[in-house]
């Protein structure tokens, strides 16, 4: 690691962003697996906003499902670090994620209704077709004149690619591929793609979560808390006690997934009212190998989305960190849905039965989570912090120290040339 660059401040960057990236400098490989970062890339809202602009900027961040724009003329509208999006599928079938800033003043242009032929700027409603060529522009002069602006307006077109459905989007144009930085995960889909699945997508809160977007993922891939935390909803799958317990996958340079698995008590098993349970509301995928059905699977894919790989469905999160200490996220735990679901499920007759069994039982163990989740950023700010001493289950937050420091590493090297 190249610390003089990492560490080596730059006039574009306040004096504390400088002070905590030296700080995470001084860390070495070893210190990596060994302390916390500083509680101010925490709490510091100047450190956020070089999250913001330098590292969520050049990294893949998921938007949402291909179901949510299925036919031309849907449109998605989202957020990639700070940057409002849309997202559509032109008249040919393509896909394309397009700034949402209106290329006239900049007034950001909302998401259109469905099937909406155009998207509108509010303030002198100039539109534009789903490709993000300029369509309309009122009061702008003559026929010639507006032929002129039709022919050399377009809204910013950004990095797209789909994986497995998921759609993400990246600022960066120099950003490696998304694909390979996912490989590890690859062996887990088989099972689901052979049968199908279709998306229920979850809703994006309304109102943030009063805390750091690193402390929501942190807490999902914490596999030491379950037996303390989440006692009588997540006894069904522990992390101790039943053969080899927790799996950690090993972090290889590049991954943008961190991965871990736990055993279940009995294979098929899946969410249920009261959480974790034999009865499962979503009934298991009988294409998953064996292993995969006696297994619940948790991946992060760090900053925006989390996931769980269970007997009867993919479950997943969206997280839009939009403050240092305001998160809003979306999934059965926080909000509603999230699941990619085979067909046959989604046709059962009292499929909104089981959803709401499913929404109940997130509920229960999210109930749990947000008190614990509070009291962690609330003592980030207190001068008795501590390193912190990592137990040996908490191998996936190791590794996500190590994919921060690596992403402020090339963050800093990147906004010093």
């Amino acid at each position: 690691m190249d610390q003089t660059i990492f560490s080596q401040p730059t006039r574009s960057r306040p004096p504390v962003v400088d002070a905590l990236l030296a700080e995470i400098a001084a860390f070495g490989p070893t210190a990596a697996y060994e302390r916390m970062l500083p509680a101010g890339c925490y709490t510091s809202p100047e450190f956020f906003a070089f999250e913001q602009k330098e590292v969520f900027s050049r990294t893949w961040i998921c938007v949402g499902r291909v179901e949510q724009v299925a036919a031309p003329g849907d449109w998605l509208g989202s957020e990639v670090a700070g940057e409002p999006v849309l997202v559509t599928r032109d008249a040919d079938g393509a896909l394309r994620a397009l700034s949402a800033l209106c290329r006239h003043r900049g007034e950001i242009i909302p998401c259109p209704e469905k099937g909406a032929r155009h998207a509108r700027c509010p303030l002198h409603f100039w539109t534009y077709d789903p490709a993000g060529r300029l369509t309309g522009a009122p009061r702008m002069g003559d026929a010639a004149r507006l032929k002129e602006l039709r022919d050399t307006v377009r809204l910013p077109q950004l990095r797209l690619e789909l994986w497995h459905g998921f759609i993400f989007v990246n600022l960066d144009p120099d950003a490696a591929p998304l694909a390979p930085s996912l490989a590890k995960l690859e062996p887990l889909w088989a099972g689901y793609d052979a049968t199908g699945l279709t998306a229920v997508p979850p809703v994006l809160s309304d109102t943030p979560l009063p805390w750091n977007w690193k402390v929501q993922v942190e807490n999902f891939t914490d596999a030491y808390h379950p037996e303390f935390v989440h006692i009588g909803t997540h006894d069904f799958a522990p992390s101790v006690g039943l053969g080899d317990g927790v799996r950690f996958t090993e972090m290889a340079p590049g991954d943008n997934a961190i991965v871990r698995s736990v055993p279940m008590k009995q294979a098929d098993g899946g969410m249920m009212r009261d959480g974790w349970g034999p009865d499962a509301a979503f009934p298991a995928i009988a294409t998953l190998p064996p292993e995969q059905r006696s297994r619940i699977t948790f991946a992060m894919l760090p900053p925006s989305m989390t996931m769980m790989f269970a007997a009867g469905t993919i479950a997943y999160t969206l997280i839009r960190p939009v403050g240092v200490e305001a998160t809003l996220a979306g999934s059965d735990r926080v909000t509603y849905g999230g699941w990619l679901l085979p067909r046959s499920t989604i046709e059962l007759p009292d499929f909104l039965d089981r959803c709401a069994a499913v929404r109940e039982g997130g509920s229960k163990i999210w109930a749990q989570d947000v008190p614990v989740n509070k009291a962690m950023q609330a003592a980030k700010h207190s001068r008795f912090m501590p390193d912190g001493i990592y137990a040996p289950s908490e191998r996936t937050l190791q590794q996500f120290n190590v994919w921060l420091i690596e992403a402020y590493r090339r963050a800093a090297q990147a906004s010093s040339r």
